[in-house]
């Protein structure tokens, strides 16, 4: 998901589809890579800048502290030392993230011990206070001392939570309730107008929208809409549809420990995938597929097979119309895989 915001690209086009893949294709664009080329002053701040071992950003992802206070401080300092006059800076907030402050630590130990008994009260209690803590301690206080005036602001989250059996934590299902998000935005002097995106909007559009604000051409030529720009006719049968594509990992039986895929282990079988709009979800693994309704996920019975043609028809589209899907990928080095296992072991995930 974060790649795919600074790349305008689905998962499949850019190659990051698992915890672990880090090989992006050959020529994918970088926000970050053309804010700094422009003469722009451009940072991304992680409070676990270690997840995005391996990956190229566009820029070095720092280590922002944690701490509230110490974390608004450290913003206030880099938009005061910053010289340009256009700023990008990307702010990655951990702390409402799994395992929502666990005493352990783990996305799969305490917080998936909970699940299993049953205590999804409890989870979503600790999911809440983690949130307002970050909106009301670390976002709130990082606004007010912005000048809105200068500042178009984007505050979204990258993926939603299931709590459920079959997921115990973001990346095992495309259901309503991971891929939808909270998306905020407010551009100076526009009145702040609703996006005109047909009522679905995707993580994909924010890197078109960043690059019709700060005057930088796209260089994606991929699905993404600019979300405050004029309607750009599209000739693919992709047009008007959104998707998502997740290769989930595997979730063993005996000790209930996940073992997320190598990537060499892309495939078909491993690729769960959902075709939508504003009013129907074609959902599926492999060739089998269902209908159902967008908001409700209600299967869809009548007339199945006939509704479900157009979003067969764009899913063909998505993947033959677009320009990146076949590009080689580059390397990452065994090092970067070696720090980015061992991250993902201490959070649980391995």
């Amino acid at each position: 998901m974060h790649t795919s915001l600074i790349t305008g690209l689905y998962p499949f086009e850019h190659g990051i589809q698992g915890q672990q893949d880090q090989h992006v294709r050959e020529g994918a664009p970088r926000l970050f890579r053309q804010c700094s080329a422009r003469g722009m002053d451009a940072a991304i701040l992680s409070e676990a800048p270690t997840i995005f071992t391996g990956l190229d950003l566009g820029t070095s992802v720092g280590l922002l502290d944690a701490d509230a206070t110490g974390g608004l401080r450290q913003v206030e300092h880099w938009i005061g030392t910053a010289h340009a006059a256009s700023r990008c800076l990307l702010l990655h907030y951990w702390s409402a993230h799994t395992p929502y402050g666990a005493a352990d630590g783990k996305a799969l130990g305490e917080t998936a011990d909970l699940l299993r008994q049953g205590n999804v009260a409890e989870i979503r209690r600790r999911y809440r206070y983690a949130v307002e803590q970050v909106f009301e301690n670390k976002v709130a206080p990082l606004l007010e001392q912005l000048d809105l005036t200068r500042w178009s602001v984007m505050l979204f989250g990258d993926h939603g939570e299931s709590w459920t059996p079959d997921e115990h934590y973001h990346g095992m299902t495309v259901h309503n309730r991971v891929l939808r998000v909270p998306l905020y935005l407010h551009v100076p002097f526009t009145g702040n107008p609703e996006p005109g995106a047909g009522g679905i909007v995707s993580l994909i559009d924010l890197y078109a929208t960043a690059c019709n604000l700060l005057g930088l051409p796209r260089q994606d030529d991929g699905f993404g809409i600019d979300l405050f720009g004029p309607a750009m006719a599209n000739l693919s049968a992709a047009a008007g549809y959104r998707m998502a594509e997740i290769r989930p990992g595997r979730d063993a039986v005996d000790d209930r420990v996940l073992a997320v895929p190598e990537p060499s282990r892309e495939g078909p079988a491993d690729v769960r995938w959902c075709v939508f709009d504003a009013t129907h979800r074609l959902c599926g693994e492999r060739d089998a597929w269902h209908l159902e309704t967008q908001w409700t996920e209600q299967p869809v019975v009548e007339e199945m097979a006939e509704r479900a043609v157009p979003y067969l028809v764009a899913r063909e589209a998505f993947h033959s119309d677009s320009s990146w899907a076949n590009r080689p990928r580059a390397q990452a080095t065994g090092a970067d895989d070696d720090v980015l296992r061992q991250r993902l072991r201490a959070l649980g995930y391995l």
